[in-house]
């Protein structure tokens, strides 16, 4: 094995430990922020009386699945899975880009922020809501 191949392999092994831990961050940041916001969401369908059709509780079981789906942790670890696809992946391919050729920054950065805001964007859901339990279905 060549010098630049172990370097080549190392520095594969430092991106993908420094790809995880940010994504570690996302999603501990994501967790704690959906704590109270579910218990408000729960609080507020219980309140006015939602509790048989959760609408707010259920409204933020999909944001939170929708941002775990974007962010997707564990892809790095698919078999064979050199270059991700997932959103916070692109992201982070466009933010070395930029750090690697700060002259291509403005033109990236503005493409960076439309991308952004499509994803972002309320009701842009890659794949349908699940099918809705009925009370008889439950019981």
């Amino acid at each position: 094995m060549t010098t630049e191949t172990k370097r080549s392999k190392r520095g594969r092994l430092v991106h993908d430990v420094a790809v995880f831990q940010i994504k570690l961050g996302l999603e501990a940041v994501l967790d704690l922020t959906l704590i109270p916001v579910s218990l408000a969401a729960a609080a507020l369908d219980l309140l006015f009386g939602n509790w048989r059709e959760p609408r707010w509780f259920h409204a933020v079981l999909r944001f939170g699945e929708r941002c775990e789906r974007r962010i997707d942790l564990w892809g790095a670890a698919a078999a064979g899975a050199h270059d991700p696809d997932s959103d916070v992946d692109a992201v982070m391919r466009s933010i070395e880009n930029l750090m690697r050729h700060p002259g291509t920054g403005p033109q990236k950065l503005r493409e960076l922020r439309r991308w952004a805001a499509m994803k972002l964007a309320p009701g842009d859901d890659d794949q349908p809501p699940p099918a809705r339990r009925t009370d008889d279905a439950a019981g």
